[in-house]
């Protein structure tokens, strides 16, 4: 990329933290106490399919509520807020928005939004001493590879694959399965772990196909897979591919199942959008009818907020209300300390009960499969949470 662009990536990311700069000096200014906690994901274009943007709002929700609690850290007042920076989901840029953070003292950060962005940027936070929470990344490298300051709230890809595989065997009763990978780190590690789950089934798939992370045109793709008369198609995608994806999926007729997970949950959610009718989509978290305190946080999210609730929105705010919660019980707003105190908690939060591994990966993580019927997403069955 030429020098003048990253250049000027390099002065939005500054601009986007010192936007804040006045406002947090009046803060300080009367005597009360500022903590910063950074927030990064997809920030740049508010597409229906971009859902970082709901995953910001959570974020901000949780962090307005811990304000109007006036909390106390230190024996001062304290006013939390929150620094949303876009990283474009673009893993050098991801590493000039983590040394920002580091330079702004953020006591955590959440995110990043996509898996790729959050491996990159977890060395310069662990040497920073900072907590990387993120709501959305669900690759198991993010918390594989013995980095102590990376909490993943959402099931890694292992766990995800173990029970994407239960769906295909034992409840779709799927035997002829195609698989569409999405070229991606986390669509390469779902489509190894589909097949080396199903095989302990004695399934295997009967084709097996790619596209890259940016394709739109999935024709040819779709003409492999319906030619191989499959029973089931899974694929890996998600975010602004799922639209062009279904268009095509439909357009073509394909006449088989179809099972998507995770970046696939669609924005019109709990309604099905572009999807076909029974398709089967897997995703994290548990129905909001098994969420304690659900309603009241509906309701405050679309009195404050346009954007969609989802379970990104909820891990979000869950991550945030984690960090804030650490940082009272520690009475500090030190990083190393809030790091140190999100690997003792248990904490009891919207999107269900959350406590990490040693490795940073959420134990018994909750997901729930839903099936497309009459145009809205039916829960079928929930695990863990």
């Amino acid at each position: 990329m030429a020098t003048s662009t990253w250049r000027r990536r390099l002065i939005a990311c500054a601009g986007a933290l010192a936007a804040g700069a006045p406002a947090l000096r009046a803060l300080a200014a009367d005597g009360t106490r500022l903590v910063n906690i950074g927030f990064a994901g997809g920030l740049g274009n508010k597409l229906l399919t971009n859902l970082s943007f709901s995953a910001r709002d959570g974020a901000l929700l949780a962090i307005e509520e811990a304000n109007q609690r006036k909390i106390v850290i230190g024996g001062q007042l304290t006013r939390f807020a929150l620094l949303p920076v876009d990283d474009q989901s673009d893993i050098n840029f991801a590493r000039l928005v983590a040394n920002s953070f580091v330079s702004a003292k953020v006591a955590a950060v959440i995110g990043h939004n996509t898996t790729e962005t959050s491996v990159a940027t977890t060395p310069i936070y662990a040497d920073a001493g900072i907590a990387l929470i993120s709501p959305t990344s669900t690759g198991r490298q993010f918390t594989s590879r013995g980095y102590k300051n990376v909490f993943q709230l959402l099931g890694h890809s292992d766990v995800t694959c173990e029970y994407l595989a239960d769906v295909a065997a034992n409840i779709i009763r799927a035997h002829r399965i195609a698989l569409l990978e999405n070229g991606t780190s986390l669509g390469s590690a779902l489509a190894e772990g589909f097949i080396r789950n199903l095989k302990s089934q004695g399934q295997k798939i009967i084709v097996r196909d790619a596209v890259t992370p940016k394709t739109s045109d999935f024709n040819a793709a779709l003409t492999l897979l319906k030619n191989s008369d499959p029973d089931l198609v899974f694929f890996t995608g998600g975010g602004p591919q799922i639209q062009p994806f279904l268009q095509n999926f439909q357009r073509m007729k394909l006449r088989c199942q179809l099972l998507m997970t995770g970046g696939a949950l669609n924005s019109e959610f709990p309604h099905t959008g572009p999807y076909p009718e029974g398709a089967y989509l897997l995703t994290h978290g548990l129905p909001p009818d098994r969420r304690p305190g659900y309603a009241d946080f509906e309701k405050a999210y679309r009195r404050r907020f346009d954007t969609s609730i989802n379970s990104y929105t909820m891990f979000a705010y869950d991550a945030a209300g984690m960090a804030i919660e650490a940082m009272q019980k520690l009475d500090s707003a030190d990083s190393r300390l809030v790091l140190a105190e999100l690997h003792r908690m248990k904490y009891k939060g919207i999107s269900g009960n959350v406590a990490f591994a040693t490795d940073g990966s959420q134990l018994n993580p909750p997901y729930t499969l839903y099936r497309a019927e009459q145009k809205n997403w039916r829960p079928l069955k929930s695990w863990g949470g």
